[in-house]
C-alpha cells in the first residue's frame, strides 16, 4: 500500500504502544519513609541553575518593570513566593548586602507566628 502525503493539518498515525507503558507494581511503595523523606528535602533545596535563570530574567527587565514587580509583591505574597522558589531569598539577601536594594524580607520560619514589620517590596526597590 502507497503511503499517502499528509495534509498540513493532519497529525501523523500514533505507533503501536503495545507494551509499552511499565507494570504496576503489587503491594507497598517501593521508596522507604526515608528515603521519601530526603526527597521531599532535596526539592526544597535552592537551585544554583535556577537562581541563575531567575538573575538573568530581573536583569533583562527595564526599570518600569522592576518597578512594577516591587509594587506587586506584597511582604505576604513574598513569603509564599520564598517558599515555592527559595533561590529569591539568596538574591534578595545578595542584593541587600551589595547595596543595589532595600533590607530582604526575613525567609518565614515553618508555622511561624506572622511577624509586624515595616511594609516594603519584596524585591526592595532593585
Amino acid at each position: 500500500m502507497a503511503r499517502q502525503p499528509m495534509q498540513m493539518n493532519q497529525r501523523p498515525p500514533m505507533p503501536d504502544m503495545a507494551g509499552a507503558n511499565m507494570p504496576r507494581q503489587q503491594g507497598q511503595a517501593p521508596v522507604d519513609e526515608e528515603t521519601l523523606g530526603k526527597a521531599k528535602q532535596n526539592v526544597m533545596k535552592p537551585s544554583s541553575q535556577l537562581a541563575a535563570v531567575l538573575v538573568s530574567r530581573l536583569g533583562a527587565m527595564t526599570e518600569a518593570q522592576l518597578a512594577e514587580l516591587d509594587r506587586a509583591i506584597t511582604p505576604e505574597a513574598a513569603k509564599a513566593l520564598l517558599i515555592l522558589l527559595p533561590e529569591l531569598g539568596s538574591l534578595m539577601e545578595a542584593l541587600a548586602q551589595s547595596g543595589q536594594a532595600g533590607p530582604a524580607p526575613q525567609r518565614p520560619a515553618p508555622q511561624a507566628a506572622p511577624q509586624a514589620g515595616p511594609q516594603m517590596g519584596a524585591l526592595g526597590g532593585m
